[in-house]
């Protein structure tokens, strides 16, 4: 009896040393922190203070695959579709390079500064200040079911084809916490993010910045096209900093660009006039602009536009809850400026 209580003793105190060990297991947990079962792995500047550091503590897989990467690209080339594996990204400082194509599923990518901004994140992709037409986005998604927190994507190509922050043709993409920007082609129409999705989800993103003055006619932050359908964007902010009065915030402009409908709730659409601090651009004439006879936009009576003369276009394809009709600078969520 007194044997088998000893034998019980040393198997409990060998089990509390194996939980503690794993317990100390980077990978198990961050696992555990995103409910995942694939694999983890991480991008680290080799020139950041901690990296020697950072890497002995985080060794290789039993089958030989790196789990730290210098860039997003081989990361996400080390990650196998379908299996839930996660790409850390570093909070410090930019990783800039070539468009990245995620063409496989359910990848998810999370900027690693504590995450929960609308702007300013940490973790920053961006594409080189260099004439690469290939790089027309900083990230193109064509995969299912993919998803990325708490990252800032900005494009600063200068070849005249690189007009999109991000570009998403995937379904069930899901987007927290992020902000898409185009900071280098200004003359020419360019937008945070062409929206081509399939049952996607935004949440507290920013699209668009007030840093740099757009001069194309026709020009918004959120351009959808199709075949976007049966989407949210939920608690965002479109952002325009334009010296046309024909620009907008949110554009559909095909007839055929939205399949079913796009909801929007609780969205702020801002022409940022002074985006410069000095230089008052031009006020937007219609913060939403469509053509669009293949679907619906939609808009709860939370959402409002600043500095725009309307909320929308009178057309048939924009609904606003708190508007009586189309267009109607007057309703409730319709418009926010200054008294006459």
């Amino acid at each position: 009896m007194v044997f088998a209580k000893i034998k019980m003793n040393k198997f409990a105190s060998n089990l509390a040393e194996a939980v503690r060990e794993i317990m100390k297991d980077p990978v198990f947990l961050q696992r555990l922190r995103r409910n995942t079962n694939g694999k983890v792995f991480w991008v680290y500047k080799s020139t950041d203070a901690g990296y020697t550091e950072f890497v002995k503590h985080h060794p290789d897989y039993p089958d030989g695959t790196p789990s730290v990467y210098t860039t997003v690209a081989a990361a996400y080339d080390a990650m196998t579709s379908n299996q839930n594996d996660v790409c850390l990204i570093n909070g410090h400082g930019a990783f800039s390079e070539a468009m990245l194509t995620v063409d496989k599923n359910r990848c998810h990518f999370e900027g690693m500064d504590s995450g929960g901004r609308r702007n300013s994140m940490g973790a920053k992709l961006s594409t080189p200040a260099t004439d690469v037409a290939a790089s027309v986005a900083v990230v193109k998604i064509t995969g299912t079911r993919n998803t990325f927190r708490n990252i800032k994507f900005i494009q600063q190509g200068t070849n005249t084809a690189q007009t999109s922050g991000v570009i998403d043709e995937g379904e069930g993409t899901y987007m927290k916490n992020c902000e898409m920007e185009v900071n280098s082609i200004l003359s020419t129409a360019s937008q945070g993010l062409l929206f081509k999705g399939d049952t996607c989800h935004y949440e507290d993103c920013q699209i668009g910045n007030s840093t740099v003055t757009h001069t194309a006619a026709n020009q918004a932050p959120l351009v959808i096209k199709t075949p976007a359908r049966y989407s949210y964007f939920i608690n965002c902010t479109m952002i325009n900093f334009s010296d046309k009065t024909t620009a907008s915030l949110i554009d559909v402009p095909d007839a055929n660009g939205i399949i079913g409908w796009i909801m929007f709730e609780n969205c702020r659409l801002i022409n940022a006039r002074k985006g410069d601090g000095a230089n008052a651009q031009a006020e937007i004439a219609e913060a939403v602009t469509s053509v669009c006879t293949s679907g619906y936009l939609l808009f709860d009576s939370r959402c409002t536009s600043y500095q725009c003369a309307l909320f929308s276009e009178a057309d048939a394809s924009i609904y606003h809850a708190g508007q009586a009709a189309a267009g109607d600078s007057a309703a409730k969520g319709g418009l926010a400026e200054p008294a006459a």
